[in-house]
């Protein structure tokens, strides 16, 4: 069954149609993630991360967000400044809210390159680089 609305999901993206924003649960604290992943390579980076994530959510997958586990994330978020904050939210509103254009081509992980690559990313089709984050998908 879960195989079966995914395939419903991706043909109503492959087809035009909007999802509906209402048929995934988007965290409140979304917007805390992407400051956590990717608010030291700017608005770009963001925005990036945010459509790894809808697309993660549209195919029934978590956030894939580890930031959001972070055991100092709230000070975090205080250090980053209002200003970031605003940005932030503003981009989960772009992407969710408004259905901005993925710029991802359609990438469901992504991983930092301070970090050594994970062993999923050998099983996954590459999709590019931006700054220090790489973008993949699942094979098919």
């Amino acid at each position: 069954m879960k195989r079966l609305i995914r395939i419903v999901f991706c043909l109503m993206v492959i087809l035009g149609s909007a999802v509906n924003v209402s048929a995934y649960v988007v965290p409140d604290n979304l917007w805390k993630g992407l400051l956590a992943e990717a608010s030291g390579e700017g608005r770009e980076a963001m925005y990036r991360v945010a459509c790894v994530v809808r697309n993660r959510l549209v195919l029934g997958m978590n956030t894939g967000l580890c930031g959001l586990k972070r055991k100092d994330l709230d000070g975090f978020v205080m250090q980053e400044g209002r200003s970031k904050e605003k940005e932030a939210r503003e981009i989960v509103r772009k992407v969710f809210q408004e259905r901005g254009e993925d710029v991802t081509n359609g990438a469901t992980h992504f991983e930092s390159i301070d970090f050594r690559e994970p062993r999923w990313a050998k099983k996954m089709v590459y999709l590019g680089q931006y700054k220090k984050h790489k973008f993949y998908k699942e094979r098919r």
